[in-house]
């Protein structure tokens, strides 16, 4: 089992088991969101992610396209959202606990990169993934 946690540790949360892939986004809401030039993010099965302290804690803001984040009321970090009603959760990697042993499957948005984030695996597109479908078979999530 994997753990988690936000900054202050409030938000604490568990995955079955410790991701193996990873994706890195470099879009202008990710670039914001994280203060950095991309974020680190997985996404994993609903049922193999459990919250164990500080869910009443987090809030949300969110765009009318969708784009969501979901953060600790106490401490500002970002935490792990549902996807849109679907069956996985969004987990950013830098709240993991320990040293994790994955591989990067993809960068998305490249083309909305800054010109100092130079960073990429051998997978790279310059716009987001098509679909959710296609981001959960790059990370090799089963169904």
């Amino acid at each position: 089992m994997t753990s988690g946690q936000c900054l202050c540790g409030t938000v604490r949360f568990s995955l079955e088991a410790a991701p193996r892939t990873f994706y890195r986004c470099h879009c202008s809401l990710c670039r914001r969101q994280t203060g950095v030039g991309h974020n680190l993010a997985t996404v994993v099965k609903a049922a193999d992610f459990h919250w164990h302290a500080g869910a009443s804690a987090i809030s949300t803001w969110q765009k009318a396209t969708g784009y969501r984040n979901d953060f600790c009321g106490q401490c500002g970090a970002t935490v792990p959202n549902p996807l849109r009603g679907e069956p996985y959760v969004w987990v950013p990697l830098g709240l993991l606990d320990g040293p994790l042993d994955a591989e990067c499957v993809g960068d998305y948005c490249t083309d909305d990169a800054m010109p100092w984030d130079q960073q990429r695996c051998a997978s790279h597109h310059a716009a987001a993934p098509e679909t959710l479908d296609a981001l959960i078979q790059a990370l090799a999530i089963s169904p």
